[in-house]
């Protein structure tokens, strides 16, 4: 509670991502993500500490818990990344699918039905990387 925010609207977007650097920075096996257009998130109280976990990528997080709260891409200004898990009320997020696929630990198996794509969501509109 100490880094409180506020998003307006429904996501454009939700997926678990398996990307080594998702992975390293939660030391998990993958993280769920909210991708927000910035003008629909901000904090409301507290502020984040942030670190670069490797160019051009932006992470905040809470400095009294180590909670991971957002992601940003330079090359992605109209984007914010929030992670679901650090909402009050987690269970009204609808998952929509899996990213970074190719980078997955082998020993997750996955069978909940949602889409996984190689890379990112966006592959769809570029057939060389699916």
């Amino acid at each position: 509670g100490a880094i409180r925010y506020q998003v307006t609207g429904e996501p454009r977007h939700t997926a678990n991502c398996h990307c080594l650097h998702c992975r390293r920075s939660s030391g998990a096996p993958f993280i769920t993500w909210m991708e927000f257009h910035p003008s629909k998130f901000k904090f409301v109280s507290g502020v984040p500490s942030q670190y670069e976990s490797r160019p051009p990528v932006t992470r905040q997080f809470c400095g009294l818990c180590g909670s991971q709260l957002t992601y940003q891409h330079v090359d992605e200004p109209g984007e914010i990344h929030v992670t679901a898990c650090s909402l009050d009320n987690v269970e009204v997020i609808k998952l929509e699918s899996h990213i970074w696929c190719v980078r997955m630990v082998p020993w997750l198996k996955i069978n909940d039905g949602l889409r996984q794509y190689k890379y990112t969501y966006s592959d769809f509109k570029n057939p060389q990387r699916r």
